[in-house]
């Protein structure tokens, strides 16, 4: 039987660092369900990205906690896992090959069916990215989980980089 390898998104993180000082929402329940269920030991498993490290380090920065201690249990959750680094390939073949895809499937045209905007953030408004539910770095962490055939942990729906992806970039929500 073949097994997975897991690349978490920012989200999943989150819910994981809620989960380890007892929390027990709905989204955390399910997340312990799911991750109780995974072959041991977790982090052979499990890994991350540059782009999820430096999105919970910016909300650890931005953030202001109750308690110092929820610092320290992010950055452990963090060093728990290792990390695959984005390197030319992944930039070249993955991430270019995903946005050229968005590029050709969403963009607006013109009156001769031509493409007439290159940028995400000038197709519609500055709210587009919001409206394909994704942003950059979204597109990013589904790079670097494509180009090392990684199952895509997320909470969040990515439906644009899902319409594009086929077969390319598999996705699961612990959350549900």
């Amino acid at each position: 039987m073949k097994q997975d390898y897991y690349l978490l998104d920012t989200n999943i993180l989150g819910y994981l660092a809620e989960l380890k000082v007892g929390g027990n929402s709905p989204e955390c329940k399910a997340l312990e369900k799911h991750w109780n269920g995974l072959p041991q030991p977790h982090n052979t498993r499990i890994f991350l990205c540059p782009i999820t490290i430096g999105e919970v380090e910016y909300g650890l920065r931005v953030r202001s906690y109750n308690r110092p201690e929820q610092h320290e249990q992010a950055r452990q959750i963090l060093s728990s896992f290792p990390a695959f680094d984005i390197n030319i390939n992944i930039a070249r073949d993955c991430y270019a090959d995903l946005r050229a895809k968005l590029f050709d499937k969403y963009a607006p045209r013109d009156r001769k069916g031509k493409s007439c905007k290159k940028r995400i953030r000038e197709w519609r408004d500055p709210t587009t990215d919001k409206e394909l539910q994704m942003d950059e770095n979204d597109l990013w962490i589904a790079a670097v989980a494509m180009a090392h055939n990684l199952v895509l942990v997320t909470h969040d729906k990515m439906n644009a980089i899902k319409s594009i992806t086929s077969s390319d970039l598999r996705f699961e929500d612990w959350l549900t």
